[in-house]
């Protein structure tokens, strides 16, 4: 779940360095001298890797072997990522989910192929794992697209009969020598989904009750995985939910893992992991509104403010403005600022939700540049992304409870602290 960012400068004929300290099996992408390299990783697993002057590397160590075929996979256009691509570029737009699936099926089969094709220069036991993996990744790749299919896309898909049951009964279900492993943890991922969503329960008792929603999702993944499978899938879901929403994280979510230390480890994640601590200075934007005046971060001084990033591809963002809009109407007269910044949108879509929406908040416009800086600023790995800052311009909270949560308590709350 942790990720090492390494951004450095090696001068020729010197070395460096990088202890990773992976507790499974997966692998790693690295950029190095603007090439991608794909590594395979293990626990205890010691490689090295050296770079040529006519930019080929040489492999070696415990999985020599097996880093030279995936580096060769990218030479042949065989990477992950350039297989993923090619997979997104094929079923974009794809209706047809027969055909939708027979893409994806394709993009399986070549990887299949090409690791028999190459049998010979690998190790035995790594052609059966990865085998192995490919079929979880093949049916993580298919459960997720349903989804994004139904719920971003608006597609109906007539799925076969007993389609869904026969894909996720097509392999064992907790598989301990994958935990952790990025692909195998997509599939429990999207598996929880899927049960969720047959029993259409969550999103209603969500709503219904002040319960946090990690409660929930705890309650439901005891229910279908069992000891270190359920602590791994609770771990995964819990750190993506940090990542979005950290106000709906409730400490007591630690009383359902299994094991002392991942219990131990989650209790030190959510306090080292938020990038926008609280007290920190509210991170300084120049944007222009609907109006086309420039407005910068330092005008929303001496108000209570809630920023929400959206963007016009976001179905939840798009939920959010009826609520937010309910907050400008609530705070009227207050010194409260309601302020909604629209990223990766085109100007004039940005202009034709306002008027579509009847949004009644400052909108704020960020272009392209200044979006990237937005969202390093201000952590932003997903959206809908609500931060609230005090009338000083201290942060709050970032990755705070959207308007349909309840953030208007927290604000009611400053509100008093502020008369004081």
């Amino acid at each position: 779940m942790e990720v090492a960012n390494v951004d450095t400068l090696v001068n020729p004929k010197e070395s460096i360095d990088i202890d990773l300290k992976n507790q499974s099996m997966d692998y790693i992408h690295l950029a190095i001298n603007q090439q991608s390299v794909d590594l395979f990783l293990i626990p205890g697993s010691l490689d090295t890797l050296t770079f040529l002057e006519n930019d080929s590397i040489v492999f070696s160590g415990d999985l020599s072997t097996i880093n030279s075929f995936l580096f060769q996979n990218v030479k042949e256009n065989l990477s992950f990522s350039q297989l993923n691509h090619l997979t997104a570029m094929a079923t974009h737009g794809e209706k047809d989910f027969i055909r939708f699936n027979e893409v994806n099926d394709s993009v399986s089969i070549i990887q299949l192929n090409n690791l028999e094709l190459k049998r010979s220069q690998l190790p035995s036991w790594y052609v059966d794992l990865e085998k192995e993996r490919l079929h979880y990744s093949a049916v993580a790749n298919k459960l997720n697209s349903i989804s994004y299919r139904k719920h971003m896309l608006n597609f109906e898909d007539d799925l076969p009969t007993d389609f869904l049951e026969d894909l996720v009964n097509s392999l064992p279900l907790e598989n301990e020598k994958f935990i952790g492993e990025s692909r195998y943890m997509l599939f429990l991922h999207e598996y929880t989904n899927l049960k969720n969503r047959e029993k259409h329960e969550t999103k209603v008792k969500v709503e219904k009750s002040e319960k946090p929603i990690s409660i929930y999702m705890a309650e439901e993944i005891d229910q279908l995985f069992t000891r270190n499978v359920k602590d791994a899938v609770l771990a995964y879901r819990l750190s993506m939910l940090l990542e979005s929403s950290r106000s709906e994280y409730d400490s007591t979510v630690l009383e359902y893992f299994s094991d002392n230390q991942m219990r131990n480890f989650m209790k030190e994640y959510f306090y080292s992991s938020v990038e926008l601590k609280p007290g920190t200075k509210m991170p300084y934007f120049y944007l222009v509104n609907q109006k086309g005046e420039d407005v910068e971060s330092n005008d929303y001084l001496g108000n209570i403010v809630l920023i929400n990033f959206w963007a016009d591809w976001c179905k939840p963002c798009i939920v959010e403005f009826p609520h937010e809009n309910a907050l400008v109407e609530k705070y009227k007269g207050k010194p409260v600022k309601i302020i909604n910044i629209n990223i990766e949108s085109k100007p004039e879509r940005w202009k034709e939700y306002i008027l579509r929406y009847r949004l009644k908040m400052d909108n704020l416009y960020a272009n392209e540049i200044w979006t990237k800086n937005l969202k390093t600023k201000y952590d932003i790995s997903g959206i809908p992304h609500s931060v609230l800052l005090d009338w000083n311009g201290n942060v709050v909270e970032n990755k705070t409870k959207t308007a349909s949560r309840g953030v208007d308590e927290l604000i009611d709350e400053l509100l008093r602290k502020m008369e004081l």
